[in-house]
């Protein structure tokens, strides 16, 4: 037989963008769809006919369409240089393979000056450019890390130069889909629990609550177990849970907040303890809940 716990008891919630009842934010970061989209990609949720009072948290599962761009006016931009003269090349926003990126670069690059051609090695993951067009110097500046840098494998503020025909490759791996990773973040809850990035990142101890390996392609399904399921995070909200909000961002080489879904529905299972009513007496119900049976941690 299995024992009861007689503090805590686990809840389950489960959490679709569609059914936010407002937006978490007023605008898009990086991305040109409407702002009247926003509450889908950033979605604020109310949960107050149970009143729990909760002591852990997490992430169970998540599902998430990989929909999003992964290149924005956040990360599309470097300087290509031919004999002095600089231009600034902007990749149109989008999510790209390797092929479709080079085709892309090849296209912007020579209407700047002709004699490029642009590859793309699925061996390597570097890009190729090669020129010939004669005995002039040429290149790309990456000047931060709001740039195209790691779209196309160079290292931010970075100068890369070849002087007449010939051809140099991607000094590191290129990542044209994108970063390997997602944040699931909450402007309400993320910085009170214990999900900590280190100094150097964006933020140490920031709205980030869970890690999502992107383990999908373009147009399939992000979808994400938590890895630890025994453990569960303090709850440092004065045990309330009634208000909160989601939404996700790119890893930390890219920045758009939130992710533009497009629209697009996406889904998160929370895993909550919570607080017994009945704590004293097993034999009371507890009385905020309704319905089925509870299922009680060891």
């Amino acid at each position: 037989m299995t024992e009861m716990n007689q503090t805590f008891e686990y809840v389950e919630l489960c959490l679709d963008s569609w059914d936010a009842s407002a937006a978490g934010g007023s605008a898009f970061e990086n991305s040109s769809s409407p702002v009247n989209q926003i509450k889908y990609s950033w979605p604020q949720y109310y949960f107050t006919q149970k009143n729990l009072v909760v002591a852990g948290i997490k992430v169970v599962t998540a599902e998430i369409p990989f929909v999003f761009d992964t290149v924005t006016n956040g990360n599309n931009t470097f300087i290509f240089t031919v004999n002095g003269v600089q231009t600034t090349i902007t990749i149109p926003a989008g999510t790209y393979t390797g092929a479709t990126l080079a085709t892309q670069l090849q296209t912007l690059l020579a209407a700047v000056s002709g004699g490029f051609l642009v590859t793309w090695s699925s061996t390597t993951l570097r890009f190729t450019f090669t020129f010939a067009g004669g005995a002039v110097v040429w290149g790309f500046i990456f000047g931060s890390t709001s740039t195209a840098y790691s779209l196309l494998g160079f290292l931010p503020g970075s100068t890369n130069t070849q002087t007449g025909n010939g051809s140099f490759s991607s000094s590191i791996v290129a990542s044209p889909t994108g970063p390997y990773y997602l944040y699931l973040n909450s402007r309400s809850i993320g910085s009170l629990i214990n999900f900590n990035l280190p100094d150097a990142a964006v933020s140490g101890s920031g709205p980030e609550l869970c890690r999502i390996p992107v383990n999908a392609n373009f147009g399939e399904l992000i979808a994400y177990t938590d890895p630890n399921p025994e453990q569960f995070f303090d709850f440092f909200i004065g045990h309330q849970f009634n208000t909160f909000d989601f939404y996700l961002t790119l890893g930390r080489d890219q920045y758009q907040k939130p992710l533009d879904m497009k629209g697009a529905p996406w889904s998160l299972k929370l895993g909550l303890l919570v607080y017994r009513d009945a704590s004293q007496n097993l034999g009371k119900r507890p009385a905020h809940m309704m319905k089925g049976t509870t299922t009680m941690i060891q």
